[in-house]
């Protein structure tokens, strides 16, 4: 994204907004979002966009985030569609500015889509040679990650003419239901970690922003003891957010679950086997509001209540996810599921996940829905907030019990240098006995963590390493 007046790349470019404390100020405080941004809805994409911050194009260098930790490039994605069209210009590929609200960018990608068809329609129309591969007129085809299965939701919801249009939406990690770590951003004030400069100026950035309480989990989620409860938007106030874009994204969540809206061919790909935050409750000792992640989930049944076992607990299960996005919420809307053992911000460059897309868009058998999901598959879990210089830093693998034929290895995710070796084991202070090793980052810099178990697809995380000054 960049700034309109200055041509400053405001992310997705300089690293050192994350790790410079005066460079990261200035970079951080323009994202802010100012009260139009605020308030920008649909009606604002169709009569008067934004001009303030332009999104140029899709991420092409790693980043990170504190809290939702390492994000991918989407160059392997692109050039897997590439690969597999007539022409690049089939392929559109579509940046939006994440900071505003889903509502916004979903009527920019509604009219995009419809000018990108309509171009490609001409150009095949124009070619006899490409007229000869199909009878049918060329339809769209949605490939999105994250947010951005949402903004494509929107897109749809908002323009009937184009889901008609659509044959297929993929979806890649996308928190139909939200996520209870938008929650954790929000309330990041809270946490006791260095580097603490970039901790306080991440959450009064995300405070700002509608597209972040987009994200806020829209399901029964809050842990109140005997009970469990969907968060209020004063909940959300209480934990760091903002009231008002807190009440218009849970209003938009309820009325997802009133009309059933469904994505035309909808396939998505979810992440499972990682530690994932799936509710939240309230540490008591605090002075101020502290939101608790817990890695467990609460089971409902068909009439919506909560089920409990028999002294009125409610029903407490580990439903896994992909680090980020639990996998309930990630498969909402359809049956066509594949699972993949991949942590969120990495799923758009997993080699199983290209491979799906490549298929589900030359429309071949995917063998989708035969699979439940489990935490049995092989899980990696990094401090998701990342390290400072000299200071050991704990990785964990899950779902499996020895760590022969397991390999992890750390590399400068900017420069490729190898980082120091790594051995996995089992440490006597865990009572869950997990397999984990101790990184101990000798400078500051972006490394990438990657698990190879030797035959599943290798899982990668990204971990920020901050100046012991920070």
């Amino acid at each position: 994204m960049t700034d309109t007046a200055t041509g400053t790349r405001l992310w997705g470019g300089d690293l050192r907004m994350l790790t410079d404390r005066l460079i990261g100020k200035g970079f951080l405080g323009a994202l802010h979002a100012a009260p139009q941004e605020q308030a920008a809805d649909a009606e604002t994409a169709r009569h008067r966009p934004l001009t303030r911050i332009e999104a140029t194009g899709l991420l092409t260098k790693p980043w990170w985030l504190p809290v939702f930790e390492g994000l991918e490039p989407y160059t392997d994605l692109t050039t897997t569609l590439y690969a597999v069209t007539l022409d690049s210009d089939a392929v559109a590929p579509f940046p939006y500015d994440w900071r505003l609200a889903v509502a916004y960018n979903g009527a920019l990608l509604a009219r995009a889509a419809r000018e990108h068809l309509t171009r490609w329609r001409e150009a095949v129309a124009a070619r006899p040679q490409w007229r000869a591969a199909g009878h049918e007129q060329p339809r769209l085809v949605f490939a999105a990650h994250s947010m951005g299965g949402l903004v494509v939701r929107a897109a749809l919801e908002q323009d009937p003419n184009l889901a008609a249009d659509t044959r297929t939406v993929i979806t890649i990690g996308t928190p139909f239901l939200g996520s209870s770590k938008a929650v954790l951003a929000l309330n990041m004030l809270h946490a006791e970690r260095k580097p603490a400069w970039l901790l306080r100026h991440v959450h009064n950035m995300a405070a700002t922003l509608p597209g972040v309480h987009d994200l806020l989990p829209g399901y029964r989620c809050f842990d109140r003891g005997l009970d469990v409860d969907r968060l209020s938007a004063a909940d959300v106030a209480r934990f760091g957010g903002n009231e008002h874009l807190a009440t218009r994204s849970l209003d938009v969540l309820e009325r997802y679950r009133e009309d059933g809206f469904t994505l035309p061919g909808h396939r998505a790909i979810v992440g499972e086997a990682q530690a994932t935050v799936q509710s939240l409750d309230e540490d008591p000792n605090a002075s101020q509001a502290v939101a608790v992640g817990r890695h467990h989930a609460f089971r409902i049944d068909r009439d919506h209540n909560v089920v409990r076992d028999a002294n009125g607990i409610p029903a407490r299960f580990n439903s896994y996810g992909d680090g980020t996005v639990h996998q309930p919420s990630a498969q909402v809307g359809t049956r066509a599921i594949h699972y993949v053992f991949g942590q969120h911000g990495a799923l758009p460059r997993h080699d199983e996940v290209l491979r799906q897309v490549k298929r589900i868009v030359l429309e071949r058998d995917t063998s989708l829905g035969a699979h439940l999901g489990s935490g049995d598959g092989p899980g990696l879990t990094t401090p998701n907030l990342g390290g400072t210089v000299g200071q050991d830093l704990t990785i964990q693998v899950t779902g499996r019990d020895t760590p022969a034929g397991v390999s992890l290895t750390t590399t400068s995710a900017t420069s490729g240098r190898p980082g120091p070796p790594l051995r996995l084991g089992r440490s006597a202070d865990d009572p869950d006995q997990t397999l984990s090793a101790r990184f101990t980052p000798d400078s500051p810099d972006l490394y990438r963590v990657v698990l190879d178990t030797g035959s599943d697809a290798p899982i990668t995380q990204l971990i920020l390493v901050s100046p012991p000054d920070a």
